[in-house]
């Protein structure tokens, strides 16, 4: 399953507080974990928990309905400059608790993952690929687009995305939890302020 909303966010307010956020990409490839909104002691203040609560409480997109322990979420940064900090691509993968998998060897995956693309600098290549029949098939192949969000199975679907051709891609990835991570137990995610 791959679904793919346009225009999602229509609250002007996070959207302009999403792009004055000058924190937003600071720490990218840094893990977080969310206990949700619904815990007392976990009210939604950052701006990446707006649009998590925005997307998973206020517009819930999607007809089924999942048990949810948690949400961990990290921004992504991809850049055609061979100079540069960051890589132009992100192999093939799955989503997991690599921490889980490495200690025992064992897969604990999320139940479903989205990717969001806020406004930002133009870019070309950088597309998201979906194995959803697997990695001898042709993938699904879905652009960057400012506003869009996808929601994949991605614990479970091989993904990747491709060479960064021009610029700088930046993406949020969030992951849906029915149980809580095993690295989240043993403190390997970053507290968010």
């Amino acid at each position: 399953m791959i679904t793919v909303f346009d225009d999602f966010i229509k609250d002007e307010q996070l959207l302009k507080d999403i792009a004055e956020d000058k924190t937003f990409f600071q720490d990218p490839g840094v893990y977080y974990y969310w206990k949700g909104w619904w815990n007392e002691e976990n009210k939604s203040t950052s701006v990446k928990k707006r649009i998590i609560e925005y997307v998973w409480k206020h517009n819930y997109p999607l007809t089924r309905i999942f048990e949810t322990d948690g949400f961990e979420y990290w921004t992504g940064i991809q850049e055609a400059d061979p100079e540069g900090r960051f890589r132009n691509y992100l192999e093939m993968h799955y989503d997991d608790d690599v921490a889980y998998r490495q200690a025992t060897g064992d897969r604990m995956s999320p139940i479903i993952g989205c990717v969001y693309y806020p406004a930002g600098p133009e870019f070309t290549g950088g597309a998201l690929e979906v194995y959803t029949e697997g990695e001898d098939k042709t993938p699904d192949t879905i652009l960057c687009r400012p506003n869009r969000l996808i929601i994949f199975d991605a614990g479970h679907v091989p993904h990747k995305v491709n060479q960064v051709l021009t610029g700088t891609r930046k993406a949020m990835a969030f992951n849906l939890w029915d149980r809580e991570p095993w690295s989240y137990g043993q403190g390997n995610f970053a507290s968010e302020k």
